[in-house]
Parts: structure tokens; C-alpha cells; sequence
């Protein structure tokens, strides 16, 4: 059910004050007025605070706005058809459902939890509906000294993290502090069985989150905070801190394998996402190099820039007869052929009339991000423009498998986006056990701040995923990611609870690893955490 019947009384207030906006609107028009604007509200509500009236001309309105969403989807939602043939939607009654209960609602508030629940329904992580707000009127935050805000705190990077598992509820949990585990905090679990297991949590893979380590990377840059910090400006300071941040994850790593750690484990519950710094995240953790994901873009022009972009770089170290010539004829071919298949349209509305469409948005043929190939060790190609176009993680400076323990990796049903990015790429490698429960499901978000659409009465803004990642199985990411070992938490536990029920997962988890009987290894007697296909 998509909304609910309310009160005989409040029927009837909803009758009466209809009737007297229908009758307002005819005599303002009869007059040559405009009739009140999409969010406006009555006078009279204003000052008492009675319920708004609603009728068939703001209901119209809404009708519009949902019509105008069908139609957006139809040409850039990346999981339309995923909805269809993985879910087994039923578009058309959908559809046809949400439309009649938009011309039934009573209120603005009863339209926009209409539109939330239609995109709720696709099970989307990053199919987001976000309403306008008032403007701020409190001005910027001052820095200490009088001056505005350092230049850290202008390009927004602020804590924003969440707590993981609590592990110090544990009796054999010892913290390690040094210079790092402000960022990346953790210990030692000595375990039942006596091993002893390092842990790291990660609260979020973004460089944004990190401020200390932007303060330290504007210190390496040289710049001063009352700096005026533009585009190229920001990006410097984004790599340093990705680099900053990368080097404190290195020596975390280190520091708890001369503290006795025999696993590592890095718990990623609680984890919204991120940003493309977490494939870095992943090279420097896993024991083995790893294979980069295969993914699909779009046939979209926001698509048909971003190749262009790639292709131009290519095409320009190939004319100053760069090195690796081969390497460069090979991916240029590989991007004219997803250019030109980006720029062909495809428009999927037969889907929501229950039809076939007569082509596919998606295509496949690169991978992810926007690159060529699935692999290139750290510092490849540094005389070429192109060599983030060629494999992206070489716009970062990293220590390949950095973490010479055996990995596993804690999820939740609470880790998002670019947080299952990790695990699935782990996973898909053979390079880590993964613990936990299955994940929220987000995958794929968006490419250079995707296609957002406003909705032209409401002004309300949807953010729909413009790529989809893939699996090693050819799944989509969207899935969510199912753990190797699951921990049977359940949404009552107290945090004891959850620590406890994990302790005993590791136990079990680590004994059939030692032992040889874990169903994983069965299949891969390499040890856990090592080897790759």
C-alpha cells in the first residue's frame, strides 16, 4: 500500500477547504491572477496553523513532476532493466498505482512520501530523492584567529564517520595507540583459541572525512589557509590527502604485525561509502595484486564527455610518440568504440507499460572507473597523460599489498557504496574472507556527479546511478554483497551482543582456516587471503 485513509473529520476538512481553493483559483483567474505557487501555502494556514487545502490543481502538478521522473528514468536510470529482469518488477502497475494514489493525496507532505515510496520500491541504494530547503542564514563558521575558515574546512572535509563493532567490550581486546589510530583506530583481539587478530576500522572511504589528514597534506603542498583554493587546487590537495591517508593505513597495518597480529581484519560496518579512494584502499590491504572490476556505462551523453575526455588524452600521447605505443593504439580503439556507442540513444518507457524495449541503456566494455585495463602495477606509465585513462589507480601513490597478513574483511547491513566496492573486489579475488551479513545494496553511484534531475513544480532533485559494476559472477554490485561467513546479528543485540557473536565467528572461522575445513578453502587450499584467479 502506497499511503493510507485518513478520519471521517478530517475528510471533511479536507472537502471544505478543497472547495474553497477550487473557488479561489476560478476567481483569481477570472481576475487575470496567477493562481498560488506549487509550495505555497494559504494565508490562513500560516497564521493558525489549519490544514492546507489541496485540490486538482496541485494534484496536477504532482502528476506532472511523477510523469516527468518516468520519463528521466526511462533515458539515465542505470538499474532500470536490473528492476525488471532481476527483481521482477511490475512496472506498469507501479506506475499506475502511484499515479492514482498522487491524484488522491491531500497534502504536499502526502505527495512527497508518495514519490520517496515509488523510488523506495527499487531496492536502490543510490536512487535518492531529496527535497528543497530553506537557505542557511547563519553565516560561515570563523577560524580561531579571526580569518574565515581554513582551506580544509572550505572544501568540506569534516568528520562524518560512524562507530563500528566495540570491540573494547571484549576481555581479550587491547587497543594500540600511536600517531595514526586517530584515523584509523584499533588493537589486538586475542581470541579463545589463542590467536591474536589486528583489527582497523575504516569509518568511511572518503579523503573528505579525514580533516587532520587534509591539514597535513595542505602542510606538504605548502599552501597557507587563507589561500584562495580553486578546481586544480582542490584536486592537489584531495590526491596529498588520499596519499597521506594511504601511508598511515600502511604503517597501521605494520604497527599491529609487530604487536603479535596473526590475521587483519578491517571492519567496514557502519560504512556509508565513499569515494574512488577506496580502490587504492584495497591494493594497499590485499596480500595479492588485484584484478579491477568490469563494469557498464550508459548511453548518455554525460556518458559520450567523460570518453572523450579519456580518448583525448590517449590520442595525445600517441601524437607525441610516447612510449607504449601498442598499449595506446589498443586502448584508443577500445574508447572510439564505447564513444560511439554512448552517443546512440535509448529510451526504455515500454517498460512501464509492461512492453519490451527495443534496446539496452547499458553497455559494456570498459572497466572500473572509466579505464582499459583490469590491472597495472603502482607508478606504470609515468610519461603518459593517459595513465590514469589506462588504469585509474595510478592517479594515486601506493604501496601494492602492503598488509602481508591473511585479510578478512567485516561487512554489515549497513555498509554502502563504495564501501561494498572493497569487499566485492576482495571477494572476487580470492583475497580476503569476508565476515559479517549481506550488504545495503548500493553499488555503482555516480560518475562526475551523475545526471541529477529536478523536478520542475515540487523543485525536489533525483539522483539516479548513471554505471553498474560487476561481479565476478557477472552479478550486479546492486545485490548487495553476501559475506563468505555469516554473523547471525540481529537488529535487538546491544552492542555486547554484537561483539560477542563476532568473537565466536572468528574463532570457529580461523580454526577451519588453520585446520583446512573451511568450505572456501575447500575449493582454494591456497591460505586464507592468498591467491588470486
Amino acid at each position: 500500500m502506497i499511503g493510507r485513509d485518513r478520519a471521517s473529520r478530517e475528510a471533511l476538512e479536507h472537502f471544505l477547504t478543497r472547495g474553497l481553493l477550487i473557488l479561489s483559483i476560478q476567481m483569481n483567474t477570472a481576475q487575470g491572477l496567477e493562481p498560488a505557487s506549487f509550495n505555497e501555502q494559504p494565508q490562513q494556514e500560516a497564521q493558525t496553523g489549519t490544514i492546507q487545502a489541496w485540490g486538482d490543481a496541485e494534484r496536477e502538478r504532482w502528476v506532472a513532476d511523477f510523469r516527468q521522473l518516468i520519463d528521466e528514468m526511462s533515458v539515465h536510470y542505470a538499474n532500470l532493466e536490473w528492476a525488471v529482469n532481476d527483481r521482477h518488477m511490475d512496472l506498469a502497475a507501479l506506475r499506475s498505482e502511484t499515479e492514482d494514489r498522487i491524484r488522491s493525496a491531500r497534502s504536499e507532505d502526502e505527495e512527497r512520501k508518495l514519490l520517496s515510496k515509488f523510488l523506495d520500491a527499487f531496492g536502490d541504494g543510490h536512487l535518492e530523492l531529496r527535497w528543497p530547503k530553506g537557505r542557511s542564514v547563519n553565516p560561515p563558521p570563523a577560524h580561531p584567529d579571526g580569518e574565515t575558515t581554513g582551506i580544509c574546512s572550505r572544501l568540506g572535509y569534516v568528520h562524518r564517520g560512524k562507530r563500528g563493532v566495540d570491540f573494547s567490550l571484549l576481555a581479550g581486546y587491547q587497543p594500540i595507540s600511536d600517531e595514526d589510530s586517530t584515523d584509523f583506530p584499533g588493537g589486538i583481539l586475542k581470541l579463545h583459541n589463542g590467536v591474536s587478530v589486528g583489527i582497523i576500522r575504516i569509518a568511511i572511504l572518503s579523503e573528505h572525512d579525514f580533516p587532520d589528514a587534509c591539514a597535513e597534506a595542505i602542510s606538504r603542498l605548502r599552501l597557507a589557509d587563507s589561500e584562495h583554493c580553486d578546481d586544480k587546487c582542490d584536486d592537489k590537495v584531495e590526491s596529498e590527502t588520499a596519499s597521506v591517508l594511504l601511508g598511515k593505513l600502511q604503517r597501521r597495518a605494520a604497527a599491529l604485525r609487530r604487536s603479535g597480529a596473526e590475521y587483519l581484519l578491517v571492519d567496514i560496518t557502519q560504512n556509508g561509502g565513499g569515494s574512488d579512494w577506496v580502490d587504492p584502499v584495497a591494493r594497499t590491504l590485499s596480500p595479492v595484486p588485484l584484478q579491477d572490476s568490469r563494469m557498464l556505462f550508459m548511453r548518455h551523453e554525460h556518458w559520450t564527455h567523460q570518453i572523450q575526455d579519456s580518448l583525448d588524452d590517449i590520442e595525445a600521447d600517441l601524437r607525441n610518440g610516447k612510449s607504449q605505443r601498442g598499449l595506446l593504439e589498443q586502448s584508443e580503439k577500445v574508447m572510439q568504440k564505447a564513444l560511439s556507442q554512448s552517443k546512440e540513444r535509448c529510451d526504455q518507457s515500454p517498460l512501464w507499460a509492461g512492453g519490451e524495449p527495443s534496446c539496452s541503456l547499458m553497455v559494456p566494455g570498459l572497466r572500473f572507473p572509466v579505464e582499459v585495463l583490469p590491472y597495472a602495477k603502482p607508478g606504470s606509465f609515468p610519461e603518459l597523460k593517459s595513465r590514469t585513462r589506462l588504469f585509474y589507480a595510478l592517479r594515486y601513490s601506493y604501496e601494492e599489498s602492503a598488509n602481508k597478513l591473511p585479510l578478512l574483511v567485516l561487512i554489515d547491513k549497513d555498509t554502502w557504496s563504495a564501501a561494498e566496492y572493497l569487499p566485492a573486489i576482495l571477494q572476487d579475488n580470492k583475497a580476503a574472507t569476508i565476515i559479517g551479513e549481506l550488504t545495503g545494496g548500493a553499488g555503482c553511484g555516480y560518475t562526475n556527479d551523475g545526471i541529477p534531475t529536478v523536478l520542475k513544480n515540487s523543485g525536489g532533485t533525483v539522483k539516479m546511478p548513471d554505471c553498474i559494476r560487476l561481479r565476478a559472477d557477472s552479478s550486479n554490485e546492486v545485490d548487495g554483497v553476501t559475506p563468505d561467513v555469516l554473523v547471525a546479528w540481529a537488529a535487538r543485540d546491544t552492542p555486547i551482543q554484537r561483539a560477542h557473536k563476532l568473537e565466536l565467528v572468528l574463532n570457529a572461522t580461523i580454526w577451519k582456516h588453520r585446520t583446512g575445513t573451511s568450505h572456501r578453502l575447500a575449493q582454494d587450499t591456497r591460505p586464507l587471503g592468498q591467491g588470486m584467479e
